[in-house]
C-alpha cells in the first residue's frame, strides 16, 4: 500500500470537498426570500415556493453529508499521522489495501464497518 498516494488522494479529496461545502453555504447563507427574487413567499406561487424549499432542503443535507465526509478525511490523515492508518479502529486488523483504494477514508475492516451501519 502506497500511503504517500493515499494521502495525496485524501487531502485532494479534502480541497475539493471543502470548495464544494463553501458554494453550498454561500448558498444558505441567503434568506430564502433573497435567493427566490421574490418581496415575498406569498408573492411566488406555490410551486415555485416548494421547489426553493425543496432546494434549500437538499442543500442542508448535502452540507451535513459534506461536513462528515471532511470529518472522515481529517481522522484519516490524523491517522496516517501517527502511523495508525490501514488498521480497523475497532478491533485492530489491518484494512485490506483494496479497501483502502476503495474508501481511502474507512477507519473500519468490512465486518466491523457492517456492525457500525447497524448501529
Amino acid at each position: 500500500m502506497d500511503v504517500t498516494a493515499l494521502r495525496d488522494r485524501l487531502e485532494r479529496d479534502r480541497d475539493d470537498t471543502e470548495r464544494t461545502l463553501g458554494s453550498i453555504r454561500e448558498r444558505l447563507q441567503l434568506a430564502q426570500i433573497e435567493s427566490g427574487g421574490e418581496l415575498s413567499l406569498a408573492d411566488q406561487h406555490p410551486a415555485d415556493a416548494a421547489t426553493e424549499t425543496e432546494s434549500r432542503e437538499l442543500d442542508m443535507t448535502q452540507r451535513r453529508m459534506l461536513e462528515a465526509r471532511l470529518r472522515r478525511i481529517g481522522d484519516a490523515l490524523g491517522r496516517i499521522d501517527r502511523g495508525t492508518y490501514g488498521r480497523c479502529v475497532v478491533c485492530g486488523e489491518r484494512i485490506p489495501d483494496e479497501r483502502l483504494e476503495a474508501l481511502p477514508d474507512t477507519a473500519y475492516c468490512v465486518k466491523d464497518a457492517r456492525h457500525e451501519e447497524r448501529t
